[in-house]
Formats: C-alpha cells, sequence, structure tokens
C-alpha cells in the first residue's frame, strides 16, 4: 500500500467518524442484531442473507455517495485534480474503508447468526459484492451535488440493478439466471449463511459472476474518475 493511499484511506476513515457514519451504523447494527435474536424462530430462512445482501454487502454505495459530495462540499476533489493522486489510489482509499466496514459489520452479525454454513464464503462474497457496488456508485455519484439528492436520487439506478438478485429466493434458480450479477450475489450469501444449497460448480460459477462484475465496476469507475479528475 503506497504513501498516497495511506494517507487517502486515513482521510477518509476521519471523514467517515467526523461525520457520525460509524455512530450512525452502530446504531443500525444493533437494531439488526436485536431482530435476529429476538425474532430468530418466527423469520424466514432467508432473512439474514437478505439483511446482508441489502446492507453489510451494499453499503458501500450509499456511504460512497454520501462521502463524495461531502468532499465535493469541501472542494476536496477539486484539490485532487492538481496532485499526484491519481484516479486508483482515490478508488482504492474508498474500496479499502467502506468494504472493510461492510466486512466488519457481516463479522458482527455471524455473531448472531445460528448455524452459518459457510463463514468464509460469505465474507468474500461480501467483500466481491461490497466492490461491485462501490465502483457502481462512483458514476452515479458524479452525476449529483448534494447528498440527500444522492440518497433519493441514487435508489432510482440501484433498483433495477439489485431487483434482479430475488431470482435467487427461488427454490431452484436457473442457472443462466445466475449470471446477473446481484443474483449470484444473493444466492451466494443463501448459500453461505444455510437457506439455500448449491454444488461446489455452481458456487465456483455464481463466484466467477461476482468477480467479474466487481472487476467490470472497478474499471467503470476508474474510466469516470479519470473523466473527472483528468488522470
Amino acid at each position: 500500500m503506497n504513501v498516497r493511499l495511506l494517507a487517502l484511506a486515513r482521510n477518509d476513515i476521519r471523514l467517515q467518524y467526523r461525520n457520525g457514519i460509524y455512530a450512525a451504523y452502530s446504531v443500525v447494527l444493533v437494531l439488526y442484531a436485536v431482530v435476529l435474536t429476538q425474532f430468530a424462530r418466527v423469520l424466514p430462512d432467508f432473512v439474514p442473507a437478505l439483511i446482508i445482501f441489502t446492507d453489510p454487502a451494499a453499503l458501500g454505495f450509499f456511504f460512497l455517495g454520501a462521502l463524495m459530495m461531502l468532499e465535493r462540499g469541501e472542494r476536496v476533489r477539486a484539490s485532487l485534480a492538481t496532485s499526484p493522486v491519481s484516479a486508483v489510489d482515490y478508488l482504492a482509499a474508498k474500496a479499502v474503508t467502506l468494504t472493510g466496514m461492510a466486512l466488519a459489520a457481516c463479522t458482527i452479525l455471524l455473531l448472531f447468526l445460528r448455524d452459518v454454513a459457510n463463514p468464509a464464503l460469505l465474507l468474500l462474497t461480501v467483500a466481491l459484492t461490497s466492490i461491485a457496488y462501490i465502483g457502481i456508485g462512483v458514476p452515479i455519484a458524479l452525476r449529483f451535488r448534494t447528498v440527500n439528492g444522492y440518497l433519493i436520487g441514487s435508489a432510482g439506478f440501484l433498483t433495477p440493478i439489485i431487483a434482479p438478485g430475488f431470482v435467487a429466493l427461488l427454490d431452484t434458480p436457473p442457472l443462466w439466471a445466475m449470471l446477473l450479477p446481484a443474483a449470484a450475489q444473493f444466492r451466494l450469501i443463501l448459500v453461505s449463511t444455510g437457506a439455500a444449497s448449491a454444488s461446489a460448480g455452481e458456487i465456483g460459477f455464481m463466484l466467477a459472476v461476482c468477480a467479474v462484475a466487481a472487476a467490470g465496476a472497478i474499471w467503470l469507475a476508474l474510466w469516470a474518475l479519470r473523466r473527472e479528475l483528468g488522470k
């Protein structure tokens, strides 16, 4: 990890802490923990996976936009355009801190889940999913100028991306449907939490889809950032 990346990551962590992101998300995690412990017997098996898919795994999308709007207000990116910081450094700092937060949140939730089938697969899927949505979030965030505008408007972009994922709730979804990144991501989370089953070949196929989706999202984010930063 180079010096510029470390400096950017530290700055992102300070920005996240100063704006109450950690405090607010801690409250959310407490609420999830209460739901998972107090209502575990009446909740459908897929609910823990749904929580992880729509929150820890995708939180980077919303927090990324909020951070970029805050940076816009403080004219941080304008300064970066004249600094030696590259688009790769900028994006890597965001991916490291936000994916780290997603993994930490998922690890905490694991403490309140019963009989998790494959924690390692769950964390790997959360990491790939987080990176994918961070990458998707960059070009979308660049369209907005305020935090409220992003939080409201970005839902229109995210919904058609994430909605196909719910095909994963079918008892035996067709393999071709797993070519949809959201479906593969959600299905892997269902499998790793024990709410669904899949063969080793199917798991490998879905992981490949998730990895390609993450790589494609990163390419898209870098393309958008290079246009913004000019480097």
